[in-house]
């Protein structure tokens, strides 16, 4: 879980960045994501839709500030 968690927060990272596209960041996230699935076990299960949800969250906002931030410039 450890592994996955800090794989998804260097995506992210990079993302807000601006090293990653949207679709590239949602892209790693869903590998990171599937190969993670066949070694999860039951107890990481809370803890990895918190990582996601978190990430998620994340990326979304920085969405947001980036679209606000155009409509300020246009």
């Amino acid at each position: 879980m450890e592994v996955h968690e800090r794989e998804t927060t260097e995506v992210v990272k990079l993302f807000l960045a601006d090293r990653l596209s949207l679709t590239a960041c949602i892209a790693a996230l869903d590998s990171a994501l599937e190969d993670f699935i066949p070694k999860l076990k039951p107890e990481d299960a809370t803890r990895l839709r918190i990582v996601m949800l978190s990430n998620n969250e994340v990326v979304m906002n920085e969405m947001a500030r980036r679209l606000e931030e155009r409509k300020v410039v246009s």
